[in-house]
């Protein structure tokens, strides 16, 4: 019964505390979000609690959901805002130097981990294995703001204008921000700028 309800409607319950209809939610969204986060995050562990977090928020925060709203937009903009606040704290607690390995300040994570990208759109499935590291790495390298854009369109297949919503941004912003990120690989690929 609760498997036909749309988001929204579960969601309805999920307010009134109904615990199926949030397991349906939860089993829903559990794994995009997770692969979202870690995409984000690196850490494996780090990715759990944020997305665990995630959820505990949408329990919490139920009855504050706008059902006019897409749910997806809304829980995107959720785990969002709680990566951001992981990485706060996460500089408030580190006091490790700029010169510290890269396994040190990213908790043990090896660099394949580190960079870490899985579904790259059909339009790249051609590519060569090295190039498809390429693209990988670059990804990883953009600024926070075009490499969360990329992130939330390519692997998390949202629209330009629900990104827009989860980032609480104008669409042009949104489009700016691709254009420069696909821009900017690009380049990279050419062998015109150094990564």
């Amino acid at each position: 019964m609760f498997q036909c309800l749309t988001d929204e409607e579960l969601m309805a319950d999920v307010a009134k505390a109904n615990v199926q209809s949030f397991n349906v939610i939860f089993n829903r969204y559990y794994k995009q979000i997770f692969n979202f986060v870690k995409k984000n995050v690196y850490d494996h562990k780090a990715a759990e609690d944020i997305t665990q977090e995630v959820f505990l928020r949408i329990f919490k925060s139920a009855a504050r959901f706008d059902p006019e709203r897409k749910f997806s937009s809304w829980i995107y903009k959720i785990a969002f805002n709680e990566v951001k606040r992981y990485y706060s704290k996460a500089a408030a607690r580190r006091t490790s130097s700029i010169n510290e390995p890269l396994d040190s300040v990213w908790g043990g994570a090896e660099r394949s981990e580190i960079l870490e990208y899985k579904g790259l759109g059909p339009e790249l499935s051609t590519e060569s294995e090295s190039r498809m590291q390429q693209i990988k790495e670059l990804i990883g390298t953009l600024p926070e703001k075009q490499k969360t854009v990329v992130i939330l369109k390519v692997y998390q297949e949202l629209t330009f204008e629900e990104i827009a919503q989860v980032l609480d941004c104008p669409l042009s912003t949104v489009l700016s921000r691709m254009r420069y990120a696909v821009r900017r690989m690009q380049r990279a690929l050419e062998g015109e700028i150094d990564e």
